[in-house]
C-alpha cells in the first residue's frame, strides 16, 4: 500500500469515527432530554410556516411532557393529528379552545399563520408535549440533511470499500 493511499484511508477512518462519535453524543443528549423533560420527543424542528411569525421554519423546539389537564388556551403544543392527517410527522400549533366532554379533554388547535383552526379536535392521548423553548433556525441543518442521511452513509461505505480495494493493488 502506498503512503498516499494509506493517508487517504486514515483520513476516511477518522471521518467515520467523528461521525460515529457525533451520532453517539446526539443519542446521549436525546436520552438525557427524554428523561429530564418526561417526553418521548424532546426536540422538534419546525418544518412549515403555519406558526409564523412566532415560530419559523428551521427553529428547534424543546418540548416538555405535559399533563393535558394543565394545558391552557394559548399554549403551543406538539401533537399527533388524527387520521387522515397523521403522516408520521408531529404538528406544532397553538391551543385555541378546550372542551371537557364526559371527563374527556379535547383541544382545538390552530397555526398562528393559518386563517382557520385545524379541522379536528385533539384528544389527550394525541398530545406529545408543550413547547417550552425555541432555538431559532438551528434546525435548518437538520431539515437540509434529512433526505441526504442514507445516501451519505452509503457513499462513505462505498468509498471506503473502493479505497480498501485500491490500496491492496
Amino acid at each position: 500500500m502506498s503512503s498516499k493511499s494509506g493517508k487517504l484511508l486514515k483520513e476516511i477512518a477518522n471521518i467515520i469515527i467523528i461521525i460515529i462519535i457525533a451520532y453517539a453524543i446526539t443519542e446521549g443528549i436525546q436520552l438525557i432530554a427524554r428523561q429530564a423533560l418526561k417526553v418521548e420527543t424532546p426536540f422538534v424542528v419546525v418544518a412549515s410556516s403555519s406558526m409564523e411569525p412566532t415560530l419559523n421554519i428551521g427553529d428547534m423546539l424543546v418540548v416538555q411532557g405535559a399533563n393535558p389537564r394543565e394545558l391552557k388556551v394559548g399554549d403551543i403544543v406538539v401533537f399527533k393529528p388524527p387520521s387522515p392527517y397523521w403522516k408520521g410527522i408531529p404538528w406544532v400549533h397553538r391551543i385555541v379552545e378546550i372542551r371537557v366532554i364526559n371527563n374527556d379533554i379535547k383541544f382545538k388547535t390552530k397555526g398562528d399563520a393559518n386563517a382557520f383552526p385545524d379541522p379536528f379536535w385533539i384528544s389527550e392521548e394525541e398530545i406529545i408535549g408543550k413547547v417550552v423553548f425555541r432555538i431559532p433556525y438551528i434546525g435548518l441543518v437538520s431539515l437540509t440533511l434529512k433526505g441526504w442521511t442514507i445516501p451519505a452513509i452509503l457513499a462513505i461505505i462505498l468509498l471506503s470499500i473502493a479505497i480498501t480495494l485500491y490500496s491492496k493493488e
